[in-house]
C-alpha cells in the first residue's frame, strides 16, 4: 500500500466532506471566503425578490441559523479532531510496541 498517495489526497475539505457527504473531495478551489460570499449573495438576492427591506427578518435569521450552523459543525469538528488524534496516538503507541517486541 503506498501510503503516501493517501496523504496527498487527504485535504481538510476532503475529510469534511466524506464526513458531512459521503463524498470526495471537491475540485472547487476557491478560499472560504469567496465560497461563503457566492452563497451569501445568491441568497440576499432571491430573499430580494421576496422582501426589498435591506433588514429583512428571513436574511436575519439566516445570519442566526449559518452561525449557529457553524458553531455546531465547528464543536463537531473539533471532537472529531480529537478523537482522530487519539486513534493516531493509539495506532503510533501500538507500533512502537510491534517493532519493540520484534527487535527482542
Amino acid at each position: 500500500m503506498n501510503v503516501d498517495k493517501i496523504f496527498e489526497r487527504a485535504t481538510i475539505r476532503g475529510v469534511a466532506d466524506y464526513l458531512l457527504f459521503g463524498l470526495g473531495p471537491d475540485e472547487d478551489d476557491r478560499s472560504y471566503e469567496e465560497r461563503l460570499d457566492e452563497i451569501y449573495m445568491r441568497f440576499e438576492k432571491a430573499v430580494g425578490k421576496y422582501d426589498k427591506n435591506p433588514t429583512s427578518e428571513l436574511l436575519d435569521l439566516c445570519n442566526e441559523l449559518s452561525s449557529e450552523t457553524a458553531s455546531v459543525y465547528t464543536e463537531i469538528g473539533l471532537q472529531a479532531g480529537i478523537l482522530l488524534m487519539m486513534d493516531m496516538i493509539r495506532n503510533m503507541t501500538e507500533k512502537k510496541k510491534e517493532t519493540a517486541t520484534d527487535n527482542v
